[in-house]
């Protein structure tokens, strides 16, 4: 249980850093376990703002009202467990597990997977926003899809308005080709396939309906000689779209097919360009593995000069040395002769150096000697003592085995093991035995209890169709049906007993597993808190009478 509570205390470290580090569950407060819970339940349901956060410190019933509130909300979200104030005002360590692992069980996927990444520090802002992103992506995704002509309706519903109430704001200068190819002109087709806006582009605007100026248009195709010339006026609002007069259209096109000529000759040039560009580039890719070709020689040609170099700085001291032989001799040999009293200098003085050093080094050496040959002795002679003292408590142990020949040998306690382990196999065996014997009479009751009631039924049926006609068989039919109550009453109280027997065998698990739950120390913070109730009914007392009579003496 020690692991189990620490993974549940980090897990609430990482859910609130306020709540105090502690080893174990049994150490919890009161006010630790309100807040624990109180922050696992925000974090499950966000919208619980009004959840308390802190145990009051005040007045008993105040904390009575809090662990309530506590309480309900942890059964609203499904706890099936015993739970009520008791849980929070003197928590038990069982009980306190067992509610702590189902609230982290139902934390949010995204909680538990960034406690489990080991993430305690803050989210950043690149972080929040594509959480934010995320949330908003994956609800509407699982908003369902409305049509364009669907999508006011929805909108005045939300805000509280008919559904039949659509407003009809169709596009009045709406450009739409005559489905006939024939009647139109080159230039005219020309216009709408390149130039002109589609459908969806002129009523892109969000004032504008699409089925409603489809249908305007047609109205006006349809009954344009019935329709008032004030209807077609073409809206000039900043909205719409301008149309391009087809006039315009013809001579913009009309002069692009005059300059094709130049286009052309810029076709040319381009071309030309394009070959001198091709031309130029060649040359420079020549250009350029001449270059490598040359930075190569160069590299090999810089080192065979450094080769050089070196030999002819070899050469030139050579023929400098050679050039007056007689005078660089005598300088090399004076340098030679000054080169050995240096030396000479410093081997005596690394003797006088040397020779004091060697002594101290001797002296230590025998000293050192000396004294592993002084701690040699002294270790003989202290195994000499321990060798007397092991030898004289042999002796004493010896005697005093020759003197306890009667206690039993290692054989015996063998034996005797193994005589347990056979009486233990044969109970287990004998355990068995009963539990078939059990098993079998419990077929025989059974077998026997169906051929009483056959037989019973039978001679109840006998009696009573004699004791129509014979008074013996009349008495001895009331006779037969009171020792059938009293037999069912016997067999009732013996299995009334039995289950009171089993009972109290549960009963006794209970008390055992009661023990362990620390009920003397919950007794003893209840009654401190009826403690607490009285001195607070008794100062309200007081308060009343104080009230009172100052009511009176007014």
């Amino acid at each position: 249980m020690d692991e189990v509570d620490k993974i549940i205390l980090h897990q609430l470290q990482q859910i609130d850093a306020s709540i105090e580090s502690t080893d174990q569950l049994d150490s919890f407060t009161p006010e630790q376990v309100v807040r624990a819970v109180s922050c696992c339940l925000l974090e499950i349901n966000p919208t619980m703002t009004e959840l308390p956060r802190s145990l009051p410190g005040g007045a008993m019933a105040q904390r009575f009202s809090v662990a309530t509130v506590l309480a309900e909300r942890c059964k609203e979200i499904g706890y099936r467990g015993d739970i009520g104030y008791q849980i929070f005002l003197y928590p038990n360590a069982v009980e306190l597990r067992r509610l702590l692992m189902f609230l982290i069980e139902r934390l949010p996927r995204e909680r538990q997977n960034a406690d489990s990444s080991g993430k305690a520090h803050a989210l950043s802002a690149r972080e929040q926003l594509q959480r934010e992103v995320r949330k908003k992506l994956s609800e509407q995704l699982k908003a369902p899809w409305v049509p364009q002509y669907c999508r006011a309706v929805a909108n005045r519903q939300k805000q509280g308005c008919s559904c039949q109430s659509i407003e009809f704001k169709p596009h009045l200068n709406l450009n739409i080709p005559v489905a006939n190819l024939a009647e139109r002109s080159k230039e005219v087709q020309q216009y709408f396939e390149q130039l002109a806006p589609n459908l969806f582009q002129q009523v892109d605007s969000s004032s504008y309906d699409l089925i409603a100026s489809v249908l305007h248009k047609n109205d006006l195709e349809r009954w344009s000689n019935l329709v008032p010339t004030a209807v077609t006026i073409i809206s000039t609002r900043e909205e719409e779209l301008p149309a391009i007069p087809l006039l315009q259209v013809v001579d913009k096109l009309s002069e692009n097919a005059e300059a094709a000529t130049p286009t052309q000759q810029l076709e040319d040039k381009v071309h030309q360009l394009r070959a001198e560009s091709e031309k130029l580039m060649g040359q420079r890719k020549a250009l350029i593995a001449s270059l490598e070709a040359l930075k190569a020689r160069e590299s090999t040609v810089a080192g065979e000069l450094d080769s050089i170099q070196s030999v002819i700085k070899l050469h030139e001291r050579s023929c400098l040395v050679l050039a007056d032989s007689a005078e660089n001799v005598a300088k090399l040999e004076a340098l030679l002769r000054a080169t050995e009293a240096k030396r000479q200098t410093l081997t005596q003085q690394w003797q006088d150096y040397r020779s004091p050093l060697l002594t101290t080094l001797e002296s230590l050496k025998s000293a050192k000697e000396a004294q592993q040959v002084q701690s040699v002795r002294t270790g003989i002679e202290e195994l000499q003592q321990e060798l007397l003292a092991k030898t004289q408590q042999h002796n004493e142990l010896t005697l005093r085995s020759a003197k306890q020949t009667q206690l039993a040998p290692r054989k015996e306690y063998t034996r005797r093991i193994h005589e347990f382990i056979g009486n233990i196999r044969k109970q287990r065996d004998d355990i068995y035995k009963v539990l078939e014997d059990t098993r079998q009479m419990q077929k025989q009751l059974n077998v026997v209890a169906a051929q009483l009631e056959r037989q019973f039924n039978y001679t109840d049926d006998l009696l009573f169709q004699s004791a129509k006609h014979d008074l013996h068989a009349k008495k001895a039919y009331k006779l037969l049906a009171q020792l059938h109550a009293h037999c069912s009453e016997l067999v009732e109280c013996v299995t009334n007993t039995g289950n009171v027997s089993k009972e109290i065998r549960e009963l006794e698990v209970q008390i055992d597993g009661e023990k362990m739950k620390n009920v003397l120390t919950s007794l003893q913070q209840i009654t401190g808190d009826i403690n607490k109730f009285e001195q607070h009914i008794q100062e309200l007392q007081s308060q009343i009478r104080t009230v009172e009579n100052a009511i009176t003496a007014a």
